[in-house]
């Protein structure tokens, strides 16, 4: 009888793990329609110059370099990562980041000099200027920010130290999945 129990609840439990990625595929799909309409004009990568994809990683989409050089993502975005940073740092202290011997002036320089050419923001066409990241969980993190705080471009370091940070908090150890 025991055995039965435990088969109806693990079937119940695939049943259930079925219909949470179901919708979490659901809910990809419709943030990255919300971004192919939005940025219907190309959007090319400042590395490659290879054309941007709407992606979505950890529920938050952006328009991602294929080549993985890094992305552009709009002011809801950064908030949302901002808000998932915050939470991770006040569940796990290792993923609040180190701190940045020459501070965030330093990150600044780094930034400055990894893109001489300038880059314009794809929603108002603004010069993007180098920006420190300064919330909770935050630190050290940096990208080229829009003046006008449209959005961001976040290179792949960032990107990946941002994940890292998120995996921390949660146990997991993988990356996650990129749906494109």
């Amino acid at each position: 009888m025991s055995d039965e129990k435990d088969r109806l609840g693990d079937t119940l439990h695939h049943a259930e793990m079925a219909r949470e990625n179901q919708w979490a595929r659901q809910h990809d799909e419709e943030i990255m329609e919300r971004l192919r309409l939005k940025y219907g004009k190309p959007i090319n990568c400042p590395h490659c110059g290879q054309r941007l994809d709407a992606r979505v990683a950890i529920g938050v989409g952006g328009m991602a370099c294929p080549k993985h050089h890094g992305a552009w993502v709009d002011a809801e975005a950064i908030a949302q990562i901002g808000e998932r940073l915050a939470n991770a740092a006040a569940i796990h202290h290792g993923s609040l980041g180190k701190k940045v011997p020459g501070g965030i002036g330093e990150v600044i320089g780094e930034l400055r000099h990894e893109y001489p050419k300038e880059i314009d923001c794809p929603d108002c066409g603004a010069k993007l200027n180098p920006r420190a990241a300064t919330g909770p969980g935050e630190v050290g993190l940096a990208g080229m920010a829009c003046p006008k705080d449209h959005g961001a471009w976040i290179d792949e370091d960032m990107l990946r130290d941002i994940r890292k940070r998120l995996d921390a908090a949660t146990g997991t150890h993988g990356g996650g999945e990129t749906r494109k």
